[in-house]
């Protein structure tokens, strides 16, 4: 059975597809892998020595240029919700029939289609048009649920409130986004769909795989039952990256650091939003560890004083490209970052008390988890600065919050069991071919 696996969204969005076309090609299968352009190179390296016969193409918009956009950096944080619904629907849809058309070419010939959240639209298409299975892979909650609201909600929000707050987002996004999404699917020759895509599999009775950990939503099993079945994070299985010596001596010299990293976005304001966590955490005897990520934060810049951050107290504060999380987080004393599901995933399963400074997307929902289950805090990233950002930092560091994340550490799945559940899942979802009509 030929699976073709299509990731898209940034590193940590990718990395899932990557350990789970791992997994299957040690289970023989042949295996198709359509990611993001900008990532391509990397994807191969990566699959090069675990599953060598894994065919990696390019598909869809280059997610970098898109993260770093307008629509990425300033739209979908508009405090109008009309404009962030508008930003919302022109991320999901962008280059929707180049991408479609990419994913055709790269799947023909599939058993299965087999996709994340990001885009799932298209992969459904996609499916659709062949007469195969579509089987999503979440990398969190993205079906209404009564256990945690989306966006997250202040204080006690009774669980059928919830469910109706998702239930309408289904829907409003659906309005915003049907005409864009009937062109896509004409051009493929497909009759426009008649509702969203989380109401079709519903009717299909598809299994929708859950790639995120049950401790941190202790009441999703039971509440979704197996369709929706949560297997925990999933993470490639090759073993960590090295470090470099200078880098491995700085982490030894002194006390463990904290990390702070926003990965893949471009952070409003990012130079004052690390000269104040800079600030913050020398006052409180912290060492530093910044990580620019694709967005070069504290690549160039000066902070508000017009002072060069990189240059200053280099034996307290190191300042590198990117690292892997694997090596370095175990070594860290706590973490801060934008919360993508893959940082929040390395920072818990490390044992790290973790500050959420979240942009946008599914970032406030993996903070208020965090905060919920006493492993940390969250906060907008706009609002990282001043006596807010040093009480988050007090309740991040403290102890009791320590011990309560290293606890959490050891109640996740580990990455190997995930990831052969994820196979599992997929291999009885498509014991029987199952077309995808609307």
């Amino acid at each position: 059975m030929v699976s073709t696996l299509v990731f898209q969204g940034s590193r940590g969005d990718v990395e899932p597809g990557i350990a789970l076309a791992e997994e299957l090609v040690r289970r023989g299968r042949p295996v198709r892998v359509a990611v993001p352009p900008n990532v391509v190179d990397d994807v191969r390296r990566r699959l090069a020595a675990a599953a060598p016969t894994a065919v990696v193409s390019a598909c869809g918009p280059d997610t970098a240029r898109t993260l770093a956009s307008s629509t990425a950096t300033r739209e979908i944080k508009s405090r109008n919700p009309v404009r962030r619904l508008r930003a919302a629907t022109a991320l999901a849809t962008e280059d929707g029939i180049r991408t479609r058309r990419d994913l055709l070419a790269v799947a023909d010939g599939s058993d299965v289609v087999i996709g994340s959240n990001v885009g799932q639209e298209a992969a459904l298409d996609v499916a659709e048009r062949l007469g195969v299975p579509y089987v999503p892979v979440h990398l969190c909650p993205v079906r209404p649920t009564r256990a945690v609201s989306f966006p997250p909600l202040p204080g006690r929000v009774p669980g059928p409130v919830r469910l109706a707050g998702w239930h309408a987002l289904d829907r409003a996004l659906w309005r915003a986004a049907r005409a864009t999404e009937a062109a896509h699917r004409r051009d493929l020759g497909l009759p426009a769909a008649s509702s969203s895509v989380a109401r079709r599999l519903r009717r299909l009775g598809t299994t929708e795989i859950q790639a995120y950990d049950p401790a941190l939503f202790p009441t999703l099993t039971g509440e979704w039952g197996a369709r929706r079945p949560l297997v925990g994070f999933l993470r490639p299985t090759g073993g960590p990256a090295g470090l470099r010596p200078d880098l491995d001596a700085w982490l030894s010299a002194g006390p463990a650091p904290v990390y702070v990293g926003f990965g893949s976005m471009t952070v409003p304001d990012g130079p004052a939003v690390i000269e104040a966590l800079l600030g913050e955490l020398g006052r409180r005897g912290h060492r530093v560890l910044v990580a620019g990520g694709w967005s070069g934060l504290g690549a160039a810049g000066t902070d508000t004083a017009g002072r060069d951050p990189r240059r200053a107290a280099p034996d307290r504060v190191r300042w590198v490209d990117q690292v892997d999380h694997r090596t370095v987080l175990p070594r860290c004393a706590a973490v801060v970052h934008h919360g993508g599901a893959g940082t929040v995933a390395a920072g818990l399963r490390a044992g790290c008390p973790t500050l959420v400074c979240s942009i946008g997307a599914d970032q406030p929902l993996w903070g208020a988890r965090v905060t919920a289950l006493g492993a940390g805090a969250s906060m907008p990233v706009r609002a990282a600065c001043g006596a807010a950002l040093g009480r988050a930092l007090d309740r991040v560091l403290h102890p009791d919050t320590r011990i309560r994340a290293a606890a959490l550490a050891r109640e996740l799945v580990p990455p190997d069991v995930a990831v052969r559940a994820a196979a599992d899942a997929l291999e009885r979802a498509t014991d029987r071919r199952v077309p995808c009509p609307d």
